[in-house]
C-alpha cells in the first residue's frame, strides 16, 4: 500500500514537472510572438512615419541629457566627480520612459525587435539595413535639434551651462575605441532585454519599473547608449576647443556599430536560436 502511494506520488510530481515545462514553451513562444509581431508592425509603416517617430524620439530622449547635466551641475564641486557620474543612473531612465511608453522609434530598443522578423525569414536584411539607416538618421538629427533647442534655455533658467556639456560630453569620450565599442555592445544587450522584458507584461507601472532598472544601469555603469551619446557628444563638440568633427563621428559610429551588435546578435540572435533549437523542436 505504501509503495503504491509513493508511485503515484512520484507520477504526480512527473504530470506537475512535465506541465511546468510546457507552461515555459508557452510563455516563452508568446513573448518571442508578441516581439516578433511588434517587429513586423514597423516593418509596415511608411518609412516617413517611420523617420518623423525616430526624430520624436531623437528630441525626447534629449530630456535624460537635461537631468544629466543639471545634476552635475548641481553638485560640482560638492561630490567627487565619480559620485556625480555614478548618481546619474537615477535620472537617466527619464527620456526613455517618454520615447518607450509614447511608443516613438529609438534605435536601441527596437534594434532586436527589428532583427526578429529576419530571423524568422518574414523580411531581408536589406529591409532591415533601410529601416535601421531610417530610424538612426533621425534619431541623430533629433538630438542635434535637441542641442540647439536646449543649450541657451539652460543658461537663462539656471538648469546648466556650456562648461557642464563639455565636461559631460568630454567624460563620455575620454575611452579607447575597444572601450567604447565593448561597452556600447553591453548597452545594446541591456537595451535588447529590455524589450523582451517589456513584452513579458502589459501592466503600466511594471514597464515603468523595467525600464528604470535597465537604463539604470546603463546610466549608473556608464554604458555608453548612442542615441544618448550623440547628444552628449555633439554638445561637447559644439563648446570644445579640443573636440573635433572626427571625435564625434567615430563616436557615433562605434556606439552605433556596438548598440546594434548587442541588441541584435547577444539577444536577437541568441533568444531565437535557443527558441529554434529547443522549444520549436518540442
Amino acid at each position: 500500500m505504501e509503495e503504491e502511494e509513493k508511485k503515484q506520488e512520484a507520477h504526480q510530481k512527473d504530470l506537475e514537472k512535465k506541465s511546468n515545462e510546457v507552461e515555459d514553451v508557452k510563455n516563452y513562444t508568446e513573448i518571442l510572438s508578441r516581439v516578433i509581431h511588434e517587429g513586423e508592425e514597423i516593418f509596415k509603416l511608411k518609412k516617413r512615419a517611420v523617420f518623423l517617430s525616430s526624430c520624436i524620439a531623437g528630441l525626447e530622449i534629449g530630456f535624460s541629457y537635461v537631468l544629466v547635466c543639471t545634476l552635475y551641475y548641481l553638485f560640482a564641486g560638492s561630490f567627487d566627480e565619480a559620485y556625480i557620474y555614478k548618481m546619474f543612473g537615477f535620472v537617466y531612465p527619464i527620456g526613455f520612459i517618454l520615447v518607450i511608453l509614447g511608443r516613438s522609434a529609438l534605435f536601441t530598443e527596437q534594434t532586436s525587435v527589428l532583427a526578429l522578423p529576419v530571423l524568422n525569414g518574414q523580411r531581408t536584411i536589406w529591409e532591415l539595413l533601410q529601416i535601421w539607416g531610417i530610424v538612426i538618421f533621425g534619431n541623430v538629427i533629433g538630438g542635434i535639434l535637441f542641442v540647439f533647442f536646449i543649450t541657451s534655455m539652460a543658461t537663462k533658467l539656471g538648469l546648466f551651462d556650456q562648461e557642464t556639456m563639455v565636461t559631460v560630453g568630454s567624460h563620455i569620450l575620454d575611452h579607447e575605441y575597444w572601450v567604447l565599442l565593448i561597452s556600447a555592445i553591453t548597452a545594446g544587450w541591456l537595451m535588447g532585454l529590455l524589450t523582451w522584458l517589456l513584452n513579458s507584461s502589459v501592466d503600466v507601472l511594471t514597464r515603468i519599473i523595467i525600464i528604470i532598472i535597465i537604463t539604470g544601469t546603463i546610466g549608473f555603469a556608464g554604458f555608453h547608449h548612442s542615441i544618448v551619446g550623440n547628444i552628449e557628444a555633439f554638445g561637447a563638440f559644439l563648446y570644445a576647443d579640443d573636440i573635433s568633427i572626427l571625435d564625434y563621428l567615430v563616436f557615433l559610429a562605434l556606439t552605433l556599430l556596438g548598440n546594434g551588435l548587442g541588441g541584435a546578435i547577444v539577444v536577437g540572435l541568441f533568444k531565437y536560436r535557443i527558441f529554434e533549437s529547443n522549444y520549436a523542436a518540442e
